[in-house]
């Protein structure tokens, strides 16, 4: 009982983290509550006995996503007149339309949906050592590629927000 009640509390603070996340109109703030959401996440994880998943949340997307997003930010630059943009347009009332109608659906789907009442199963707990044997063995040679392509965009980032505006 104790557990469902802290999962509602992580997933009401979740929702509220991700609604931060679209609505606030500071970019600091969006990256604050985007890290909060994403830790969230990764205790939902915890809660649901799949260390891994939690594990691989909190470091991957909790840290080194929201890291690239915050550096992103730094390096960028603000307008002539150092004045935030207008984030509202014409096509407003449409997105908030589109958005109101993919929520229907996604409640109208999980509500509708038969979901199986296994809780009284213990879940399957696969080793960590087992997973990183495969992670390791079969995906290393991508998961190299990957950084060098990610440390690549990086320093390309780096190169495209320190030139001068005459170049």
């Amino acid at each position: 009982m104790a557990t469902e009640v802290l999962w509602w509390i992580f997933a009401v603070a979740i929702v509220a983290t991700a609604a931060g996340v679209v609505f606030s109109r500071s970019v600091i703030h969006s990256a604050i509550c985007l890290i909060l959401s994403l830790a969230g996440v990764g205790a939902i994880y915890a809660f649901l006995m799949v260390e891994f998943l939690a594990l691989t949340q909190f470091l991957i997307y909790g840290g080194a996503v929201t890291v690239l997003i915050l550096l992103a930010l730094m390096l960028t630059r603000v307008g002539a007149t150092g004045l935030p943009d207008k984030v509202t347009g014409a096509q407003a009332p449409f997105a908030a339309l589109v958005g109101l109608g993919l929520m229907a659906t996604l409640i109208g789907v999980a509500v509708g949906t038969k979901w199986p009442n296994d809780i009284d199963d213990a879940p399957t707990n696969i080793p960590v050592e087992q997973i990183s044997e495969v992670l390791f063995r079969d995906y290393g040679a991508p998961f190299v590629i990957a950084s060098v392509v990610l440390l690549v965009a990086l320093v390309g980032a780096i190169i495209l927000a320190r030139q001068e505006e005459g170049e």
